[in-house]
């Protein structure tokens, strides 16, 4: 047997499991790459010269021939071996002495210093080989020299396995490069091989060798690296690309399944579902064609609809980000549905929980391959892709793996939807990511309803066109200039500091009587406390974040039933619903907050009406008074500002601009001799001077810090115990509380004990569903670890729970079971 039919890349149970077979679907995918680069180039921002792709696809050859080693090959087989590690053994027995073998990744580098020449193209090649998996030349200096010093024995040991086996290893080149070029029909391969076969030294390794043993001060130049720097771009769009390509091979998917025929119909099927000539057209063959623009339009008049007609007019893949999960969960469904705008195969989405999305689409009937399209969202290979922004917007944090995000960049046309929802740390992080796709010619669409002052600057320094359709006449816009909202300031807070609540109240609640009342406070305690006095009323619900997944996904729906039928509704919420559902009550009584946050709140407020709120009754009632719960959650000078500027608009009935003009008179409120703009602006600009030195490791490191939360996902088994009626996620329960930490384990006892099948996926979805999340701080200011008996994929297990507390939690959430000392220092 040859020696290429011996050599593994991965374990004999997974496809494509010997090495030629893996490097060779690679190369394909680098092929398949360019050629779509060369069908749509047009379409591209970023030019990859033909050289480039060549050395791309010699890298793609070459990159796991680290895995070439006797401890690699030994952990891929298992004890009942055909035979033929006993051949492969005798073969690498010269690397037995190595007992700990560094990364595959990091010997590949050994192969390219006599496989690959030494020009620019070949020394970003050896950089991108070295960075395909994560290590730690990831954050240290990227130097041959620097590799031999840490790993001087290995680099010695195998240098000299393959001078004492050269004949050998040149056979399997030969074989390895035949087999690449007769399975791959294109040129661009023909040259790779040929590339690879021009520059091979089988003298260099002796060569190399010898200046090791030797200590010359020649090394680095031998074999160069690519060191990137601050602005590499193209280097991070290529290494982008190899990473892809290598992905893709190993989970058997396509690098890329762009199709112009995804935006096929587009205009007639926004017609149909609309009806009448949808003002989104109109405005899109004004302004379409620009490729950084920002919409500004009202809550609810369709700007989703314009974004994929601006995506049509760019004819790239569609990215759109949206901050919320629930609501980008909700357009997911109705974009992909029977009379939706894309076919299921050609629309992805991409979140923590997405998995959840195509277990239902499963259950619907659908034939689901949860691993292919996870896989293809995440390398962002989709047409089309809904996603949060922390998969695709926080490159700018440098963390290892951004390349693979920063390589789809050049053909993508991305949207920022509700821009308004990021504070300052976050915008900085969008801005400063946006002036990467800016560089690289990307096309860029933001969207909002109120489009914060301090963004403009920021935005209009990238020559990002404006779309303010209050400005723009000519279009029937819905919402645009309907009255919906009047205005009723208290002079006193809601709640005290001890958290008492404001005797007006039940007075204003007994004045709405018969009509359907939203409560929005600014924190769990205070909507758990508020609620408990009214808790006998089935017509009354609590919402928050903190109550678990399952029992609050329940709520909405039930809410959104209700409220089709039902007068005399009353939900108390926190924050949780400014912007993430879709929900419309006659009443909102709200404590005070930043003045867009106020705005996004009164949004649920006669929000699907087709004519002017016509009562000169307040159906906006809002508690200008501050507590210090209140004062530690917002900015106490914009909170100031926002309560002068409503006492301007008290009474009045108010329209889309007036509440885009209260935005801009809180922020022209001056501060210490500046406006509160400036302020912000000041911020933004001091925070993205402190990014031009930061980086992080790992993407999940990234994606906390982006989110401002770094939470802990708590999982309470109890909760599965006490209220599913499956067994089969009742003995996973079981199993979590025990010991069991394994997949396997779990599957195959589920199956002995219930006689019944499931899969990963349905119990992943347990696991979310009765978890919550809770913010960093709990761990500290709560008895956080004696609650907790374990931990399980990324879930903190509390397993110290009694029913009466898994009672509390189903009704109150998490805060309900915290004991008074732990509660005095929660917000």
């Amino acid at each position: 047997m040859e020696l290429i039919d011996l050599i593994r890349a991965k374990s004999d149970d997974q496809p494509s499991y010997l090495l030629k077979d893996h490097l060779m679907e690679t190369a394909a995918r680098v092929e398949a790459f360019h050629r779509f680069y060369m069908e749509n180039i047009g379409n591209f921002s970023h030019r990859i010269e033909g050289e480039t792709f060549e050395a791309l696809a010699a890298a793609a050859i070459i990159h796991d021939l680290g895995k070439i080693d006797y401890n690699f090959q030994k952990k891929l087989r298992s004890e009942e071996d055909d035979g033929s590690w006993k051949i492969l053994e005798e073969f690498l027995s010269p690397l037995k002495p190595m007992k700990r073998s560094p990364r595959h990744e990091i010997i590949s580098i050994i192969w390219s210093t006599f496989l690959l020449g030494n020009d620019e193209n070949d020394a970003v090649m050896r950089t991108a080989i070295l960075l395909h998996h994560y290590n730690e030349y990831f954050i240290n200096e990227k130097d041959l020299m620097e590799l031999i010093f840490t790993y001087r024995d290995a680099f010695e040991t195998y240098l000299s396995f393959i001078i004492e086996r050269r004949d050998e290893l040149e056979r399997f080149l030969e074989d390895l490069l035949g087999y690449i070029k007769d399975s791959i029909q294109s040129e661009l391969i023909d040259s790779a091989v040929k590339r690879i076969k021009t520059t091979m030294d089988f003298d260099k390794p002796e060569i190399l060798l010898t200046k090791i043993r030797e200590y010359d001060d020649d090394i680095s130049d031998f074999a160069f690296l690519y060191e990137p720097e601050e602005k590499s771009l193209d280097f991070l769009v290529i290494s982008g690309l190899l990473r892809k390509a290598d992905y893709s091979a190993s989970a058997g998917v396509d690098i890329e399944m762009f199709s112009e025929d995804v935006f096929q119909d587009i205009e007639e099927k926004i017609k149909s579902r609309i009806g009448g000539e949808p003002w989104q057209i109109g405005l899109i063959n004004d302004f379409g064609d620009s490729e950084k623009l920002v919409l500004v339009a009202p809550t609810g008049s369709g700007k989703t609809e314009f974004s994929i007609l601006w995506a049509s007019r760019q004819r790239r893949k569609f990215i759109y980000t949206l901050p919320l999960r629930v609501a980008l969960n909700d357009i997911f469904m109705r974009l992909r549905d029977s009379d939706g705008y894309f076919r299921s195969d050609e629309i992805d989405i991409l979140h923590s929980t997405a998995f959840i999305e195509y277990l239902r689409e499963e259950r619907r009937g659908r034939d689901t391959d949860f691993d292919g399209m996870l896989t293809s969202a995440r390398l962002l290979a989709s047409p089309v892709l809904l996603t949060t922004p922390d998969q695709v917007l926080i490159t700018s944090l440098n963390y290892f793996g951004s390349d693979k995000v920063i390589s789809a960049y050049p053909f993508s046309s991305i949207v920022i939807d509700e821009v308004q929802t990021y504070n300052e740390e976050m915008a900085a992080v969008i801005i400063k990511t946006l002036r990467m796709v800016s560089e690289l010619d990307g096309s860029i669409l933001v969207m909002t309803a109120t489009l914060p002052p301090y963004f403009r600057r920021f935005l209009d320094s990238m020559d990002f066109k404006v779309l303010d359709v209050s400005t723009i006449p000519g279009h029937d816009i819905k919402n645009l200039d309907m009255r919906r909202h009047v205005l009723r300031l208290m002079e006193e807070p809601l709640f005290s500091d001890e958290l008492e609540v404001s005797g007006e109240l039940d007075g204003l609640i007994e004045e709405n009587a018969g009509k359907n009342i939203l409560i929005v406070v600014n924190n769990v305690q205070k909507a758990v406390e508020l609620y408990r006095n009214y808790s006998d009323d089935p017509q009354v619900y609590l919402l928050h974040s903190r109550l678990l997944e399952k029992e609050k996904s329940r709520r909405i729906r039930e809410i959104k039933e209700k409220q089709r039928e039902d007068k005399g509704l009353m939900v108390i919420s926190t924050q949780i619903i400014e912007a993430s559902v879709d929900l419309d009550f006659d009443v909102m009584i709200t404590e005070i907050s930043t003045i867009d946050s106020q705005i996004q709140r009164w949004g649920r407020i006669y929000r699907n009406r087709d004519r002017d709120y016509s009562s000169t009754e307040p159906n906006i009632i809002v508690f200008t008074g501050t507590d210090r719960r209140t004062s530690l959650i917002y900015d106490r000078k914009v909170v100031d500002a926002t309560r002068k500027v409503l006492r301007r608009y008290e009474g009045r009935a108010l329209d889309y601009q007036m509440e885009k003009n209260m935005i801009e008179d809180v922020f022209r409120e001056d501060f210490n001799g500046m406006s509160l703009r400036e302020v912000y602006e000041n911020r933004i600009d001091e925070i993205l001077s402190d990014l031009d030195y930061f980086t992080v490791e790992k993407r999940t490191q990234a994606q906390r810090l982006f989110r401002n939360m770094a939470g802990y996902k708590v999982f309470i088994p109890d909760a599965v115990l006490r209220y599913s009626e499956s067994e089969i996620e009742r003995t996973f329960a079981e199993l979590i509380k025990g010991d069991y930490r394994l997949w396997k384990n779990i599957l195959t006892e589920i199956e002995e004990r219930t006689g019944e099948k499931t899969t990963m996926w349905d119990l992943r979805r347990v696991l979310y569903e009765y978890s919550i999340n809770l913010p960093v701080f709990y761990e500290e200011k709560s008895d956080f670890w004696n609650r907790t008996t374990g931990e399980f994929k990324g879930f903190y297990v509390w397993g110290n729970i009694d029913d009466e507390e898994v009672e509390l939690i189903g009704e109150l959430g998490l805060d309900s079971v915290f004991g008074e000392v732990e509660s005095s220092f929660i917000l």
